[in-house]
């Protein structure tokens, strides 16, 4: 029922379903600041690509096409930055490349994608519920789980005959996502196995051999044996150091942390309880029981029906017992202390199949027109014509070509106006409900066998420390980064106080997006590239936590130093070393039993094997 506008406003999210490589790109803080900071101190370019110079400007314009009017969260925003950042790469780059090769997408082509959009990436992507995962209900085939070819298209033809420029994008991504699959085609044309090199393995394969061998491990040679010295260490890292293995390819930060926890307090508890005890009257007496939940409940809205058994044996045997409108509690539930009231009891349905015709109140409509247009359809649909008046008139596009149905929903998945004209009907019904998006006609179609269901209002405390408690950890936080201002003093306190936990964190770029779970990593990640090695912050705020951290050591771009890959050159000495021990004792060994006995070992026969195998 609200599908379609949900849909509709992930239009702009579709660009860039084709994986590409960021490149030069510099990503969150700049893209995130609206340039102010950064550009004032000389950083006029976001990145270049292929040679082309991509300004805060040109980016920022991108961005806000792309966006059009649409309303985002900050983690949505991140997103579309990287997907307009990867459609400027196709622009640059890969555009180009598909037209050196001739390679282009006709309409016909994405009509075609069209008719079969089961398991197109990019049709599935626009029709998937991004909270859920899941393919919407009304687009998906029932019977594979996948897109239903004949809804979207009756959808895409809905939107091109009243709205085309609300296709533009996501033919823009079918059409990128062909060409794509076209190049990638051709390269994979060029790669095949010649006739020489056919002939090569067929070769080798018919060539038969068997022989003895005899093996020894590194393994098997104790480390006791093979002295390494620092020295050793450091001549093999000097002579090494150039090799790809021993290359920092981007810098990076390594820290230290350690969490300071906030828990509620005994008296958090005391005051959570008070203040909901102090409500128990207003809630009995509330005459608008919605209005009182809202104004002053942790989770709005929370009037409903629960079943019995729902709650525990006690509260569930007190619900029943107590008269309406009599409130119990304070009692504690699922991280929350709650006091309910009861409101009535009544024989319901768990579940609801119905069907709607929607007729859409958009803002700056005549609400009068649109009231007049659903009382006339009201006053001649019935249970026979309802499939047909729903396909051709109803304005939810997205259940309309099944006739306007719903299929089985429960509570909590439609709009409480839509709902309580579903669960409060019988089979057979048609009725209207007004809600947010228009009217809706609706009939039941059938309902499963009703149950005894208490309707309950809830005012609602989250269990969280309070705003002292907060203070006094984030005091103890600051204190401890001021006594100990260095990772040397962190590490020293660490050891003579077993509550203090020191967490390490590698490999961490300037442009991540997360960092372990920090729900404020930007601003650590900030810190870190500004501070020196050793320097200890301040504390940072991360949900109801407070973080302190250290800068460990700079990864600088190039060879890395000798005490970041001490561990690696060791392991690379010693088997070089022990290697030189194998070898010794097979020095002019002259069979392979001499070769078993110098190495203490049995020779191994191995039969009929090829150059393929």
């Amino acid at each position: 029922m609200a599908v379609i506008s949900k849909i509709r406003k992930q239009s702009g999210l579709l660009i860039g379903t084709i994986g590409i490589a960021m490149l030069l790109f510099v990503g969150g803080d700049i893209l995130n600041s609206g340039g102010g900071q950064y550009f004032g101190g000389g950083l006029p370019e976001v990145g270049e690509i292929n040679g082309n110079t991509i300004t805060y400007e040109q980016f920022e314009k991108e961005v806000a096409e792309f966006l059009g009017e649409q309303s985002v969260s900050a983690d949505q925003m991140d997103g579309i930055r990287s997907r307009v950042w990867n459609r400027l790469v196709q622009m640059y780059i890969l555009n180009d490349q598909y037209k050196r090769a001739g390679i282009r997408a006709v309409p016909e082509e994405l009509f075609d994608q069209l008719k079969n959009s089961q398991g197109n990436t990019v049709l599935t992507q626009y029709f998937t519920n991004p909270q859920t995962g899941a393919i919407y209900d009304q687009f998906k085939n029932p019977n594979t789980g996948g897109l239903d070819n004949d809804k979207v298209l009756y959808y895409a033809k809905q939107v091109l005959n009243s709205d085309p420029k609300q296709w533009m994008p996501i033919e823009e991504a079918m059409k990128q996502d062909a060409l794509s699959e076209k190049y990638n085609h051709l390269i994979r044309s060029g790669l095949y196995t010649t006739n020489l090199q056919a002939k090569n393995q067929q070769a080798e394969g018919e060539r038969i051999v068997s022989g003895r061998y005899v093996s020894m491990t590194f393994e098997e040679i104790n480390q006791e044996d093979v002295p390494v010295s620092e020295d050793d260490l450091k001549a093999y890292y000097n002579k090494h150091k150039d090799e790809k293995e021993y290359e920092q390819k981007e810098t990076m930060r390594t820290a230290s942390y350690i969490r300071f926890r906030t828990v509620p307090s005994d008296q958090d508890l005391e005051n959570i309880n008070r203040d909901l005890t102090s409500l128990i009257d207003g809630l009995a007496n509330a005459e608008d029981d919605t209005l009182f939940v809202t104004q002053n409940s942790d989770l709005p809205n929370d009037i409903k029906y629960i079943n019995r058994g729902e709650l525990t044996p006690e509260l569930d045997s007190t619900l029943m017992a107590i008269p309406e409108k009599t409130v119990i509690g304070p009692y504690t539930t699922a991280g929350n202390i709650v006091i309910t009231k009861k409101l009535a009891v009544q024989m319901m349905s768990d579940s609801i199949n119905a069907r709607h015709i929607l007729v859409s109140l958009k803002e700056g409509s005549d609400s009068a027109a649109v009231k007049a247009k659903a009382d006339s359809i009201m006053g001649v649909v019935n249970n026979a014509n309802f499939a047909e008046l729903a396909q051709s008139l109803s304005e939810d596009l997205g259940s309309a070509t099944n006739g306007g149905n719903l299929d089985w929903f429960t509570r909590g998945r439609m709009v409480p106006e839509f709902e309580e004209a579903c669960f409060n009907g019988k089979k057979g019904d048609i009725t209207m409900a007004l809600s947010q998006f228009g009217y809706h006609i609706i009939e039941i179609l059938d309902q499963t066998t009703p149950r005894e269901k208490i309707m309950v209002a809830n005012v609602s405390r989250r269990i969280q420390p309070g705003e002292k408690t907060f203070d006094k950890v984030y005091q103890k936080a600051s204190a401890f980064a001021i006594q100990n201002n260095t990772l040397e003093a962190v590490k020293a306190a660490a050891e003579s106080n077993s509550e203090i936990i020191i967490e390490d964190l590698d490999y961490i770029k300037e442009e991540d997006k997360t960092l372990s779970d920090f729900e404020n990593p930007r601003a650590i990640i900030r810190w870190l590239y500004e501070a020196a090695p050793g320097a200890v912050s301040s504390p940072f705020e991360s949900g109801n936590d407070f973080v302190v951290v250290a800068l460990k050591s700079i990864k600088n771009k190039g060879v890395l130093p000798f005490e970041e890959v001490k561990d690696k050159v060791e392991e690379k000495v010693l088997k070089e070393k022990k290697a030189a021990i194998i070898l010794e004792k097979l020095n002019g060994f002259t069979s392979i039993e001499d070769a078993a006995t110098r190495l203490g070992k049995t020779a191994q026969q191995t039969q009929d094997n090829t150059f393929n195998s």
